[in-house]
C-alpha cells in the first residue's frame, strides 16, 4: 500500500508541474530545479519497483531547438521527433547531405541556427571543430562509447557507427585463402587483378579506406603529412587492382564465379541486405591495425541560445536506452556500449571489431588533397 501511495504521489507531483507549465498552443516548460525534482523522481520510482523507468534519466523542458542532420531520412526524423516529444523535448529538422549540413554551418558561424547536429562523420567533424562550429560538451553517456570514437576533447561524440571492410564470398572464396588486410591485395601475388578499386573519390566509404591506409604512414616530413613509403603503397594499390564498372554493384563481380573480383570495399550496414540480393555469405578482412569506422556523432553547436536545452537532448539521445531504440528501428550498430544488446545478431558481431587508430584531424585537413595526388598519380 506504501509502494503504491508512493507511485501515485510521484505521478500526481509530474502532473502538477506540467499543467502549471502549460500555456494554449506552447508545449510544457519546467525549470533547471523542476527537471531535477523529475529526473529524481523518475529515478526513485524506478528503484522502488527494481526494474529501469521507461524513460531516460534525462528530459526535455519544452524549449524548441533546431537540429541539422544528414541523417533524418527514411523516417528517422519523424522517429525521433515524435519519441523525443514523448521525453519533453521539441526538436525541428533540417534534412541534408553530409556536405550541405557542413556549408550551411559554416555559412551561419556567425549567427548560427542549429543548436545541435548529429550524424555526419570523423573528417567533417574534425573540420568543423577546426572551424570552431562546435562547443565542447561531455555527455553523460561519454564514458560508455567504444575507445577512440570521441573527440579527445569534448566537442563531439559518436552515436552510430559502421565498420568499413574488405569483402569477399565465402561461398567463393575461404576465410583462410582471403586477404587479411588491405595490403595484401597488393603484396600477396594471389591477390592480383582480384580486387576492385573505386575511381571516383567523392564518397566516404572510399575516403575512410584511403585514410586507413595513407594514416599508417604519418610524416610531418613527407609530402601531405605522408612518407615516400605510403604513397608508394598507393601506388600499388591501384596498379593491381581492377577498376570498378560503371553501374555495376561489388556484389554482382563477387558473386560471379566468371568473374576474377573477388575482394572489394563495402560498410557494414549494406551487407546483409546484399547477401539476400546476391545470394552470398559475406566474409571481411580484420585487420591487426583494427577497421576503420564511419562514425556518426552529435555536438552541440558554438553560439546557440538554447545551450542548456541542447545538452539535455545530447544526453537524452545518446544515452543507452535510446540508441537502443534507434537500433531497434533502423538496424543500426550503437556506439554506447551499453546498447549494444539492442542492435540485431550481425550488428552485434560487427561490434567485436577492433577499431583501427586514426587520426582524423590529419586525415580532415588533408583528404581532399590526397584524393587529389591520387586522382593525378595514381588512378590509371
Amino acid at each position: 500500500m506504501k509502494k503504491k501511495f508512493a507511485i501515485l504521489l510521484v505521478f500526481a507531483m509530474l502532473f502538477s508541474l506540467t499543467a502549471c507549465g502549460t500555456n494554449s498552443g506552447t508545449a510544457p516548460t519546467t525549470t533547471s530545479k523542476q527537471q531535477e525534482t523529475i529526473t529524481q523522481k523518475t529515478e526513485d520510482l524506478s528503484s522502488q519497483n527494481g526494474e529501469t523507468a521507461n524513460q531516460t534519466n534525462t528530459l526535455g523542458t519544452g524549449v524548441m531547438i533546431t537540429i541539422y542532420t544528414n541523417s533524418g531520412s527514411d523516417g528517422r526524423g519523424e522517429w525521433l521527433t515524435e519519441r523525443a516529444a514523448q521525453d519533453g523535448f521539441r526538436i525541428q529538422f533540417i534534412d541534408a547531405g553530409a556536405a550541405e549540413v557542413q556549408n550551411r554551418l559554416l555559412a551561419e558561424k556567425n549567427a548560427p541556427i542549429a543548436d545541435v547536429v548529429y550524424g555526419l562523420n570523423s573528417i567533417i567533424w574534425e573540420s568543423l571543430k577546426t572551424e570552431n562550429i562546435l562547443v565542447p560538451y561531455t555527455p553523460v553517456w561519454a564514458s560508455e562509447v567504444s575507445e577512440g570514437l570521441n573527440d579527445p576533447e569534448g566537442y563531439y561524440h559518436a552515436i552510430v557507427k559502421q565498420a568499413i571492410l574488405l569483402v569477399h564470398d565465402k561461398k567463393q572464396v575461404a576465410d583462410a585463402d582471403a586477404p587479411s588486410d588491405w595490403i595484401d591485395l597488393w603484396t600477396n601475388e594471389a591477390f592480383d587483378g582480384k580486387y576492385q578499386y573505386l575511381t571516383s573519390l567523392a564518397g566516404g566509404t572510399v575516403r575512410n579506406v584511403l585514410a586507413g591506409i595513407l594514416t599508417r604512414y604519418a610524416d610531418p616530413a613527407g609530402d601531405l603529412g605522408i612518407s615516400d613509403e605510403g604513397w608508394e603503397q598507393i601506388a600499388q594499390y591501384y596498379q593491381h587492382g581492377v577498376p570498378v564498372e560503371s553501374g555495376k554493384d561489388l556484389y554482382a563481380n563477387i558473386a560471379d564465379t566468371n568473374d576474377p573480383v573477388q575482394f572489394g570495399q563495402m560498410w557494414s550496414s549494406g551487407i546483409e541486405t546484399r547477401d539476400e540480393q546476391y545470394g552470398t555469405e559475406t566474409g571481411y578482412a580484420i585487420p591487426e591495425v583494427g577497421v576503420p569506422y564511419a562514425v556518426e556523432s552529435v555536438a552541440i553547436v558554438n553560439g546557440t541560445k538554447n545551450e542548456e536545452e541542447a545538452q539535455r537532448f545530447v544526453d537524452w539521445f545518446g544515452s543507452a536506452q535510446i540508441q537502443g531504440e534507434w537500433a531497434k528501428q533502423f538496424s543500426t550498430l550503437p556506439a554506447n556500449q551499453n546498447a549494444v544488446d539492442q542492435a540485431n545478431e550481425f550488428n552485434q558481431e560487427i561490434a567485436k571489431l577492433p577499431s583501427q587508430n586514426i587520426d582524423w584531424a590529419l586525415v580532415a585537413k588533408n583528404i581532399d588533397a590526397w584524393c587529389e595526388k591520387i586522382e593525378l598519380n595514381y588512378i590509371p
